[in-house]
């Protein structure tokens, strides 16, 4: 891994599962700038396909993918906030999401 990308992984705070919003979510005190390096450091951590980042008015949002499950990895800069949540609330995208979960805390 990159130093910059590593540099930024270690700015994230600690990721928290939030099981009952199927979403695992990280502080995080990065400008928007920082995202792109940031995101496709976070999905080669996680072993995750990065698609192409889409741009809102105050967030950031990429298509991310592992093992065929549709995720979203998202940041919004008003709430420091970077997270990842499934495409579709079902049993099988959200228990992926708690296994990334566990992934994080390994790292």
């Amino acid at each position: 891994m990159e130093p910059v990308s590593r540099s930024l992984l270690l700015q994230l705070g600690p990721a928290t599962l939030e099981a009952e919003h199927g979403r695992l979510i990280w502080p995080c005190p990065l400008d928007q700038e920082s995202m792109p390096p940031l995101a496709a450091a976070l999905a080669a951590r996680l072993d995750c396909r990065l698609g192409t980042m889409v741009e809102g008015a105050d967030r950031l949002y990429w298509p991310l993918e592992f093992e065929g499950v549709s995720l979203r990895l998202h940041y919004e800069a008003l709430c420091e906030s970077l997270w990842i949540q499934p495409e579709r609330p079902d049993a099988e995208s959200q228990a992926v999401v708690a296994f990334l979960a566990t992934l994080e805390r390994r790292s």
